[in-house]
Order: structure tokens, then sequence, then C-alpha cells
């Protein structure tokens, strides 16, 4: 572990006067092939002051190599470890010539919320955060498990769920297509950045929960008329759930909601803000997708998490009414492993829901209630539970006595 402050090296890759706080720096001869150590590193890094890893550099001699391998190659193997072994690590790349030399810069920025390890496509209910103490390496430490993402859960409308069963689709709506002006409010800017740092492309969103028991989401998903008045709640393999949703072709980003004061959302853009350096000083798409997950902190009920997908092709954001939206393919019985349903659900409802599950291959067993009609179940079903739910239920007796 290195340190910025007294380096003539700092000088020569034309670092600014951030450096000099003291924060850490590891050189790297090379980008290794695996890149999981190194991934913990930029954990602690972001966890504790932030950081910089540099590759090309001989981290005894501190001398300038220079890399031999294909520099883009190399630039995406980090950023694909990264978005597979990261959450809300915040940090940027940059590619430098120094003496006719390239090197790879990786700036890690400090964390606003903690950043964590998490292998998302075979473990994702694992997490661990790190940070160092005292800059050295030996020293890099964990210090807080967490188990979630063993469970989340999708809201929808009962219409919903009857067009996404039989379309065998999930939709993605651009932000601009947001109810909330709140969240619509950064999609919908005009960025005068700098060209290099205005990479601010269409993209589509869609959110999961984590709450099981969210009594605000039962209303609002029990307002509609007809079938758009019954909610539905889908409990999801969120691994399964990933793995389909980068087979689609789009590049895929996942997000945990930063809950924020509605004032610090009103004036972040103003660059009197304090906050104002924190998200658009070395503005990237980073700092973009940042910006689409702040929602007020009067819905931080909801543990809202956001999934992006953002296509190959660049194309201008609609920021008016003519907000688009992209189907993904997805395999539900893959991903369905458990359902709520209103109890108020009507009879012909409940059939309405059989058959849609049975025609991709789910057999609901939906409690106290019978097959109507001769629909038969295929024998290579996937038998999943359907429980018959009302929030506003109290188990146990309605009255009690005091004494």
């Amino acid at each position: 572990m290195k340190n910025f402050k007294n380096k003539p090296f700092y000088h020569a890759i034309e670092y600014d006067a951030r450096a000099k706080d003291g924060r850490p720096i590891e050189y790297k001869r090379m980008v290794p092939h695996n890149l999981d150590d190194l991934i913990r590193i930029a954990i602690a890094m972001s966890n504790s002051v932030g950081g910089y890893i540099i590759f090309g550099i001989d981290d005894r001699t501190e001398s300038i190599i220079g890399l031999e391998e294909d520099i883009n190659k190399s630039v995406q193997r980090i950023k694909n470890s990264i978005r597979l072994l990261s959450l809300n690590l915040d940090s940027e790349i940059k590619v430098k010539t120094i003496k006719h030399q390239k090197i790879i810069i990786w700036e890690i920025k400090k964390a606003s919320s903690t950043a964590y390890f998490s292998r998302q496509e075979t473990t994702p209910a694992r997490q661990i955060a790190y940070e160092y103490v005292g800059h050295k390496k030996k020293q890099l430490v964990e210090t807080k498990q967490e188990m979630r993402y063993t469970k989340v859960y999708k809201y929808m409308t009962l219409d919903t769920f009857l067009a996404s069963i039989y379309s065998k689709n999930w939709r993605f709506f651009e932000p601009s297509k947001w109810n909330d002006k709140f969240e619509q409010r950064f999609y919908c800017a005009k960025y005068k950045l700098s060209k290099e740092n205005n990479y601010t492309p269409q993209l589509f969103a869609t959110c999961v929960t984590r709450e099981k028991n969210s009594e605000a989401a039962w209303k609002v998903y029990s307002h509609g008329q007809g079938l758009g008045s019954r909610c539905l709640q889908l409990e999801l393999n969120i691994e399964e759930l990933r793995k389909q949703i980068r087979k689609s072709g789009f590049q895929f980003e996942e997000k945990i909601i930063e809950y924020t004061p509605e004032n610090i959302i009103l004036n972040l853009h103003k660059k009197r803000s304090k906050y104002y350096k924190t998200y658009f000083n070395s503005f990237n798409f980073d700092s973009f997708l940042r910006l689409l997950t702040l929602k007020r902190d009067a819905f931080s009920y909801e543990k809202e998490i956001r999934f992006f997908i953002i296509p190959s092709t660049v194309n201008k954001r609609n920021i008016s009414k003519k907000a688009q939206y992209k189907d993904i393919k997805i395999k539900w019985d893959k991903i369905i492993q458990s359902a709520r349903i209103d109890s108020k659900c009507s009879d012909a409802e409940l059939a309405s829901i059989q058959k849609a599950c049975l025609s991709i291959g789910i057999s609901p067993i939906i409690t106290n209630y019978n097959f109507i009609g001769n629909t038969k179940i295929p024998p290579k079903s996937k038998k999943i539970p359907f429980e018959k739910f009302d929030i506003d239920k109290m188990p146990g007796r309605p009255r009690i006595i005091i004494s």
C-alpha cells in the first residue's frame, strides 16, 4: 500500500489536489486475470477515504513500465468485474500515456453508502463490506456481512401479471414515464457538461423491493378498476432474474435506491449546493445512474432496488410524453418462487390466474381453491404456492381482553 503524499509520480499523472489528502494507492504491473482481490481492495478504499489502483507501474520500484496487453480489453475486464462483483462501488477508469507508456488509472471514490463485495451471478445473498485500517493491505478486514437479496418481491396488478405471463415479457420503462416528477428530474434534465463527460444515454428501468409486507404497495396496486384493482406480489429468484436480463443483449445495472431529503434533490444541480461536487465533478455514466436512484426519503419504507437496461446503440433520451419502453423476454417459471394474491379475487379471477400460469408450465397451488372446469395440469408443470392474502387481516382474535 502506497500513499500519494510527497510522491513525484503524483505530478506525472496530473492528478489534482484531491490526492494530497493521503488517499491510498496500489501499483500493479499488469491487470490480473482474476480481479476478485482487487475488487475487495477497491471496496475497502471506497468504504474508507477512496483511493487509486494504477496498472502499468512496478509496485517495488514505482517506475512506469506500461501495459503490453490490449488496453481496451483490460479496461472492459475491470468494468465487468465491478459489475459482477460489487454493489455501490463508485469509481472511474482512465487510460493515460506517460513517456510513451500506457497505464490504467482506476480511481475509487469514497462511498456515499456502504459498498459491498457480492458475487451477483452465483451467491447474490452474501454481501461483504471491507474497510482499510491504517492504509495497510494486511489489515483489510471484513467489517459487515449482510444476508440481503435472498428474497426480492415484485408488486403488480392482476391485469399486468396476466399480460406479462402470456407475453413472457418484463416491461422496462424509460424514466421520463415515471409518475414521480422528483424521480424524472435528472433523467429529463439538460446536461451542459464537457463533451467527454456528457454520456447520458437513453435507458430503461424497473424495480423490485426487499419488503415483503408493504401495506403501501398493496394499497397502490389495488386502486384501479376491474383486474387493475387486484394486487399480486411475486417472490422472485433474484439470481435467475439477473441471469435472464443479462442474456437480453442490453447492458444491465442494478442499484439500491438512495433515499434523500427532498430539499437536497431540489437543489442538487445548483453549484452552491454542498453536494454538487459529489455528483457533478468528474461526472460520468455512473454519476448519471446514481442520480436516477435518488428518491425522496418519505418513500424509504419501499426498500426499493432498481434495475436499468441500456441499449448497445446510444440513443437520445425521450424527455416528453413520448417516452418508450422495452420488453425483456423472461422465463417466469424459472424466477417465480411463490406468490400472494388479493383475497378478494373472485373465482373467475382465480381461474384466469390458473390458466395463465399453466400456459407457461406453472401449476399454481392456490389456498382454499379448487380447479374450475376440466383444465388438466401438465405432468411436468412446476408447483408454486399462491397464497390468498389480506394485508389488513389481523392474526388471532379480532377483539382482545385487557384486564
